[in-house]
């Protein structure tokens, strides 16, 4: 062995102490590298520091010159053992587990690496506790170059420091000292000097319904159990009322024995938020439903009952239970899932209704509604309307009534219409009878010569001849081909007009389907114009000015029933003679239908009182005083309006908005 190398081991322990003693750890790492290549006789070398993963290099050259193959070589982790590349053996250098660095030597080919790798362990232990001395001093430089903050920076550093050092409290627990800032005591309206500095002086003001809750939390933290202090509680006013206050806190110093000596935390006031919630919890209160909240998978994580509905379970029984595992009617678990998740997986507000029977009361109807609130969750506001619905069918046997009401004063009307064209079509028959009789003995004398000729091919004879002109002479054959297709016609017209009468007649009398249709409302009107025709042709100049509408949903014979209410009133407010003007627009999303008279108007005080049920200004016995009322609740229902302009003496304007799309409210 050469000389020098029997010094290599002393050499390293001379490094190694130079480098505990404080000396710089880059001239050691150049001594470090010539110590390795005088000892393995190598030629030449390189030694790089590896960096860590995320950076924009894989490591960095500090002596020597590294092949250019060595980042191909790098694998996502660090070497772990002696690797051959180009003509260099890579060993690694570690610093504890970590490893910091490779050191590259040019040796022989052939040579043993085994043997001097179990030589050089020693090495390169030292080298990987040089380079990290070096990283060591290089992050020691860039902390004592950093630049200090600014004065601006500290005064603004210092005043959110001040600001939170307001809301904060210290307690040293072994002494029992609480020390509080300024801002908490001027919160709950105390001075300086006022309060004495003890945890004694908290619980004196904590409400004493809140302390068992914060003593349970506070030994819980000093006991070890959490890792910090949370808690809400209420602390009484110098003038008697109480603040909310939101408290987080952690120990900080513990004893020589490790029990807790220093607890610091702040304060929140949040009583603003406590008022919300409250004001929050009362409508809630105040909301006459069951609500409660439902995941995806039928699970209850909340639930308000203020209805005061006898439920099948109580209140407890539903909260973190899944509604399929609960002994309810199938139906009704099914029902309700299936809309519950249809809105959480679309976010569309649903409505559906159901039917239930209990005991002791008999059938109780539900309407529910549900809305998502969540992205695994929705609220459902459930709500009893057994009251509503026989409300609304009530109101549907009145609008019944009120419809036999007017129709009853149709009837006359109607019969009349009706009577005209079956006068004619009586007349035409009659006519028509009396025209068959003449045609009879030309048909017979037709029919006898034609018998004769049987199976004979001849001519007719001149008697044969003659007779039958004088036949066709006596029945005025030549008038009856004229006047024959003439009758068939107009019979024909009348037979289509009482048609049309008893088809709008049957529509006008018989309900709903129960479900809206799509209608043209120019359709509608023209139909309830052959309903109500008798009331209007003699004294009523009728103006269509009709323009094309979309269809929109509604309950057809409803609206028609509006129409010949608003119609039927024009004609009596006329009273001589004048004009009725229908005029229909489409304006925006809404159709709208003006009805228009040149009758007598109305004063103000009428119109006040106009939609009042059973206010008429007809005579005793000729008007029920229900037609507008129930004019305007249907439209209403229907989601529009109704408007009306008039002036004494120049007559009324009733103006219906219907929407295009349907806004139907339930029980319309």
């Amino acid at each position: 062995m050469h000389p020098a190398r029997g010094n290599l081991w002393r050499s390293l322990i001379e490094l190694q102490t130079t480098l505990v003693e404080g000396g710089a750890a880059q001239p050691l790492l150049g001594q470090f590298m010539a110590l390795l290549l005088e000892h393995t006789e190598s030629a030449q070398g390189f030694l790089v520091e590896l960096l860590p993963l995320g950076a924009s290099a894989r490591f960095r050259p500090l002596l020597g010159t590294p092949p250019s193959r060595l980042e191909e070589l790098l694998p996502e982790r660090p070497l772990g053992e002696a690797t051959r590349l180009d003509s260099f053996l890579i060993l690694p250098l570690r610093s504890g587990d970590e490893q910091v660095g490779l050191v590259g030597l040019a040796l022989r080919q052939g040579g043993d690496d085994a043997g001097l790798l179990a030589q050089l362990q020693s090495a390169l232990t030292v080298g990987g506790n040089l380079l990290a001395g070096l990283r060591t001093e290089e992050r020691r430089k860039t902390q004592a170059t950093a630049p200090l903050p600014r004065k601006d920076e500290l005064t603004e550093l210092r005043q959110v420091l001040t600001s939170v050092e307001e809301r904060l409290w210290d307690w040293n627990v072994p002494g029992r000292e609480l020390r509080v800032s300024r801002s908490w005591r001027e919160l709950l309206g105390y001075a300086e000097g006022e309060l004495e500095p003890t945890i004694s002086m908290f619980r004196s003001l904590c409400h004493p319904g809140d302390l068992p809750e914060v003593d349970q939390l506070i030994r819980a933290h000093l006991e070890g159990y959490t890792p910090s202090l949370e808690f809400t509680y209420r602390a009484r006013h110098k003038h008697g009322q109480w603040v909310w206050f939101l408290a987080r806190g952690r120990t900080v110093a513990h004893d020589s024995q490790g029990r807790p000596a220093r607890v610091v935390g702040t304060d929140v006031d949040i009583t603003a938020r406590k008022q919300s919630e409250e004001r929050l919890r009362a409508l809630f209160r105040a909301i006459p439903d069951l609500l409660f909240r439902m995941r995806f998978d039928g699970t209850f994580i909340d639930w308000n009952d203020e209805s005061h509905e006898a439920t099948a379970l109580p209140p407890e029984a539903f909260l973190g239970k899944k509604i399929q595992t609960l002994p309810l009617p199938r139906f009704l678990v099914e029902l309700t899932l299936s809309h519950v998740q249809r809105v959480i997986r679309d976010g569309t507000l649903d409505i559906f209704e159901y039917d239930l029977e209990q005991e002791g009361r008999g059938v109780q109807r539900y309407e529910a509604r549900v809305v998502r609130s969540g992205p695994d969750e929705a609220v459902c506001m459930v709500r009893n309307i057994t009251e509503r619905k026989l409300v609304e069918e009530r109101q549907a046997q009145l609008i019944q009534a009120e419809k036999l009401a007017s129709l009853g004063q149709l009837a006359a009307g109607i019969a009349h219409e009706i009577n005209n064209p079956v006068s004619y079509v009586t007349s035409n028959l009659n006519t028509l009878a009396e025209d068959v009789s003449r045609l009879v003995p030309l048909l017979r004398l037709q029919r006898e010569l034609l018998e004769g000729r049987a199976g004979a091919d001849r001519a007719l004879s001149p008697e044969e001849l003659e007779r039958l002109r004088e036949q066709w002479k006596q029945a005025d054959t030549e008038s009856l081909l004229t006047e024959l297709p003439e009758i068939i016609q107009e019979s024909l017209t009348g037979t289509r007009r009482i048609t049309e009468i008893v088809q709008s007649l049957r529509s006008f009398s018989h309900g709903d389907t129960g479900r809206p249709q799509t209608v043209d409302l120019n359709a509608e009107l023209e139909s309830t114009l052959r309903m109500v025709w008798n009331e209007l042709k003699y004294k009523c100049e009728v103006i269509r000015d009709f323009e094309p509408l979309p269809l929109i949903s509604c309950y057809p014979t409803q609206i028609a029933q509006v129409f010949t209410n608003l119609l039927v009133n024009a004609s009596h407010a006329i009273e001589r003679h004048g004009e009725i003007r229908i005029r229909t627009r489409l304006q925006g999303n809404e159709v709208m239908v003006a009805i228009s008279d040149t009758g007598k108007g109305m004063t103000p005080e009428t119109l006040s009182r106009l939609f009042n049920p059973f206010f008429t200004t007809k005579p005793r016995g000729q008007g029920t005083g229900l037609g507008l009322s129930i004019s305007r609740d249907i439209i209403v229902r229907h989601g529009g309006r109704i408007e009306v302009q008039s002036t004494p003496g120049q007559g009324s304007t009733f103006t219906v908005y219907l929407p295009t799309q349907s806004a139907l409210s339930p029980g319309a």
